[in-house]
């Protein structure tokens, strides 16, 4: 790009090169606050670089000065040399935003509020990393202020609801957790288990503050969250006498179920009761809460601690009060949880007797990732970094990554959507594995925060591109089965392969059917079926004159598990009712329910179930009218495997239901498929934000130390992934605040071009293993630079006076320069 080709309304972005032809005179440059980044004379040419503030930038050239205006705007990016980091923010930024949007909203008061995710717990996970993305990022925190207890408390969520009363009512009336707008549109909720609600709200705040800048804003706040702080530590609900810490029922970590031992309010795993529950201290609410005492001491100190007079006497009395509890507070949560390489995720206030099937000493949970990054010092956080590292060093079979909702699970107490290895009792989550690598890159672990991402990478682009929340956290081999096949000839009374022929029903859709199905002995899903490569080839039932309505095949044998393989053609609910029949003359009855036990056989989806699965895509094929058919394969556990089954009947459904059964085999084990390898429970954009924060603030290295990216710290930790080339920016959006910088690394040498929006800021580049330190010139001056060491990583540290466009050189320091 040249000078002369700048017109106005082009637009460019930060650190583009911008060419000026030989002439008179000089070029002056101002940015989009107009403050002037470039000034020199043109002489033989030059060549400089766009940055400074967003906006209209303004170029005088020329002895008679010729004006040339052009857009300059920013978007959050990181090319690097392989490309796998550009992928994996292309990876994050679509789970995020495929999932709900860019926004939700409701209407409230007259007010329209939006939200990345209806859960304020959720959308201040998602706001980690949508605060680069999306600009509009208050008035999801404002609706939960507004709608503040008068106690203090903060709501969980807000829901759509009807004009009738519903059972939320009933379940959270009784501390007066439930609130309906008054027109009925919308409910507020609080989950009476949780106790992170009130700091998620204060950090909600704060991260939101960091992004817009907004000080104003910020000081309008600041009230909500001393009161949502001060409920915490006065409420029954939520405060240990005993322990002088918060307090929950006993939830796995952060999660809103308690086990079947401890819910003991109307049988009500949200529920608790003081004086009823059996309540205890989970670290996670703890570190989470002393984090934003710290936070909110710190937007007091920015919000008017700092005047003179009574009220800045006040505000700083009221931050020296915040830093107090936290500090007192983390030395009792070292005291009662702390096991010296982890954090005891719930200590019961009162010892009781119920056996989980694991040493819950042991247990390593979510809330450990977490607190690397909340502030718990170099030394925990290098013991929690290790024993993930342990973890990852003896994984179960077939688990993704080390990065467990808790491990290892609890073997009972737990069911439903907690059974183990899924959602909260083990699964695997990029929750954990981007908190984590944001802890590695901070404490001295920057090369396993690399691997952590890599690994990432490579999961993301196994599941199409994107993160799932919740993976499940191992998988089981396969068991130990004997089968027998169950010669369907003597039964089938149709052609699924073709056209009628004679009195053989034939597929009423031909030649869309199944004419490529292959006959004899087929394997599918691991389950041998003999398949009849006659022209009768399968047993229907419909309620069509041309199929009967029942049909009956006989068995003669005992089995644990029946598999069929079938589909179904039309219909509603079901394909149709199984009856099995036993030798003592007694029966079961089955519903065959479409999408659990069947699927259709025109282009059916993936089998999307989570938990235990007990059907799945058999047969995948084509006609000459579709590219894709399929029939699928069901494991039926018969409830009486000591009794010998007689036979089974296959009935009808009505509307339409045509029920067609291939295939059918006994087997002496269980119905078993492989594990999906998809958990569930958690919105996918909170895993996917959790690894944004890594990658921005750790790889890439941007921290806003200020607010806006004024005064930012910028950390390049390239050399930990091997990338030597990188060209990243980092932008908000609500602000226009951004960083931009260019990094190249070679044997000799490294260089960071860098700009931003701010006014100053200080880097710390990290230097190559085998770099023994090095000297530091910004636009060909040498400064002095200081050394930061953190175990065997080292990085050198130089201020920058301003952020127009800069270049800093770090040249290598030769080895007899060493000093010892």
């Amino acid at each position: 790009m040249t000078i002369d080709d700048l017109r106005r309304g082009q637009r460019l972005r930060p650190l583009d090169s911008v060419e000026v032809a030989a002439g008179p005179g000089r070029i002056q440059v101002f940015d989009g606050k107009g403050r002037e980044y470039v000034s020199q004379p043109i002489g033989d040419g030059l060549t400089f670089l766009i940055g400074g503030a967003l906006g209209w930038h303004r170029a005088l050239v020329g002895h008679e000065p010729v004006l040339r205006e052009f857009l300059v705007e920013a978007k959050t990016d990181v090319q690097d040399k392989s490309g796998q980091f550009h992928d994996l923010l292309q990876m994050l930024h679509f789970t995020m935003v495929s999932e709900f949007g860019e926004a939700q909203s409701c209407l409230w008061n007259g007010k329209i509020y939006q939200y990345f995710i209806c859960w304020l717990r959720d959308h201040v996970h998602v706001l980690k990393g949508m605060k680069y993305f999306h600009g509009e990022l208050k008035s999801a925190i404002e609706l939960y202020r507004d709608s503040q207890r008068a106690d203090g408390m903060i709501y969980d969520n807000c829901y759509s609801r009807g004009p009738d009363e519903n059972y939320w009512i009933v379940r959270f009336t009784e501390g007066d957790f439930y609130k309906s707008f008054e027109d009925k549109t919308f409910e507020f909720k609080r989950i009476p288990v949780e106790n992170d609600v009130e700091y998620l709200f204060v950090e909600g705040v704060y991260f939101t503050w960091k992004a817009t800048g907004d000080d104003a804003w910020m000081v309008d706040c600041l009230d909500s969250c001393e009161r949502a702080l001060e409920y915490s530590v006065a409420s029954e609900h939520r405060w240990s006498e005993k322990y002088q810490l918060l307090k929950r029922g006993y939830t796995i970590d952060t999660w809103d179920f308690q086990n079947s031992f401890d819910t003991n309010v109307e049988g009500d795993h949200m529920r608790v009761r003081p004086g009823t529950t059996r309540f205890g201290v989970m670290f996670g609410d703890n570190t989470g809460f002393i984090a934003a005492c710290r936070q909110l001491a710190e937007m007091l100190e920015a919000g008017g601690a700092k005047d003179q007079g009574t009220e800045g006497q006040r505000t700083r009395d009221r931050v020296q009060r915040l830093r107090r509890r936290a500090d007192e507070m983390e030395e009792r949560l070292e005291q009662v949880a702390w096991r010296g390489t982890h954090f005891q995720h719930h200590v019961r206030e009162e010892a009781v007797e119920f056996d989980f099937g694991v040493d819950e000493e042991s247990q390593v949970s979510l809330s450990n990732a977490y607190s690397l990054n909340r502030g718990i010092g170099a030394d925990k956080s290098q013991a929690i970094i290790r024993k993930y590292q342990e973890i990852h060093d003896n994984l179960p079979s077939g688990s993704p990554g080390e990065w467990y909702t808790i491990y290892p699970p609890f073997e009972q107490g737990y069911d439903g959507p907690s059974n183990k290895w899924q959602y909260m009792n083990a699964s695997v989550t990029p929750i954990v594995a981007g908190e984590l690598s944001h802890g590695a890159f901070q404490n001295g672990y920057e090369a396993y925060g690399a691997n952590i991402l890599q690994r990432l990478i490579d999961l993301g682009h196994k599941h199409c591109n994107k993160f799932h929340c919740s993976y499940t956290g191992s998988h089981e081999p396969p068991p130990i089965r004997s089968f027998q096949t169950i010669d369907l000839t003597e039964s089938c009374n149709s052609n699924v392969r073709g056209q009628s022929s004679g009195d053989v029903t034939g597929w009423d859709n031909a030649p869309n059917d199944f004419r490529e199905l292959p006959g004899g002995l087929q394997t599918f899903c691991d389950v041998p079926f003999k398949i009849s490569e006659d022209v009768r080839n399968a047993v229907s039932v419909s309620e069509r004159e041309v199929h009967p309505d029942w049909v009956t095949i006989p068995i003669g044998a005992m089995a644990s598990c029946l598999y069929f393989f079938h589909t179904v053609s039309g219909g509603v609910g079901t394909a149709g009712t199984l009856t099995i029949r036993y030798d003592d003359q007694t029966e079961v009855k089955r519903s065959v329910v479409k999408g659990r036990d069947v699927v259709g056989w025109w282009m059916p989806d993936e089998i999307a179930a989570t938990g235990r699965r007990t059907m799945d895509i058999g047969w995948k094929g084509k006609n000459s009218v579709l590219p894709y058919i399929a029939a699928c394969v069901w494991g039926c556990d018969n409830p009486h495997p000591d009794k010998k089954i007689v036979e089974i009947q296959l009935n009808c459904a009505p509307e339409d239901a045509q029920w067609h059964v291939m295939g059918l085999t006994l087997s002496d084990h269980p119905a078993w498929f492989p594990t999906n390898p998809i958990s569930f429970g958690i919105p996918n954009g909170w895993g996917a934000a959790a690894v944004v924060y890594a990658l921005i603030e750790g790889l890439v290295g941007v921290v806003d130390s200020s607010t806006a990216f004024v005064q930012p710290e910028i950390s390049p930790r390239w050399p930990a992934s091997g990338e030597t080339k990188a060209k990243v920016c980092v932008h908000y959006p609500a602000s226009g605040g951004y960083v931009a910088y260019e990094y190249s690394q070679c044997d000799e040498l490294i260089q960071v071009d860098v700009t931003g929006s701010g006014e100053s800021a200080t880097l710390r580049t990290l230097l190559p293993r085998d770099w023994i330190g090095g000297s530091v010139f910004v636009d060909g001056a040498e400064v002095p630079a200081s050394t930061e060491s953190i175990l065997k990583s080292h990085y050198l540290v130089c201020s920058l006076a301003n952020l127009r466009p800069t270049t800093i050189q770090i040249k290598r320091k030769p080895t007899n320069q060493c000093s010892h």
